[in-house]
């Protein structure tokens, strides 16, 4: 890679605590566009809350990220148009703190559909073509 890629990422002085505790503390990093890298660290280091802080699954208590350009920690962002360009897959599923049918729903819904009936076959078709269609169907209104 060229050292005069595009940047893509650029995160300056990256803090993130929890009350008084400082987890995250002067993070600096720059990814190019094409550049691949690794963040590791021992169980507990705080990698998840860094890489959760780039795309505002958790906010930052100081500092920028930058994702081309813009500022993504500014208040006037939109988080679900920034979404779309930053995403990220978890080791283990990670459910919001709603419904069965409103996790799978919400994706959908983020991008306009509001039909009740092409919900439900959005949510019906996910979860037959993850196989649990039959475990989970008369429970689609409890906790995930």
């Amino acid at each position: 890679m060229k050292e005069n890629s595009p940047i893509l990422l650029d995160v300056r002085h990256l803090e993130k605590r929890f009350g008084d505790h400082v987890v995250l503390r002067d993070i600096d990093l720059r990814i190019r566009q094409g550049e691949v890298i690794a963040v590791i660290g021992p169980s507990g280091c705080d990698k998840s809350t860094f890489l959760r802080s780039l795309n505002l699954l958790e906010r930052p208590t100081g500092g920028h990220v930058l994702f081309e350009g813009t500022d993504i920690t500014s208040p006037e962002i939109d988080i679900n148009r920034m979404r779309e360009r930053i995403g990220m897959v978890f080791q283990k599923p990670n459910p919001f703190p709603m419904s069965i049918y409103d996790n799978i729903a919400y994706g959908p819904r983020t991008h306009g559909v509001t039909n009740k009936k092409e919900l439900d076959d959005i949510v019906e078709q996910a979860l037959q073509d993850a196989a649990i269609w039959d475990e989970v169907k008369d429970r689609l209104k409890k906790s995930a």
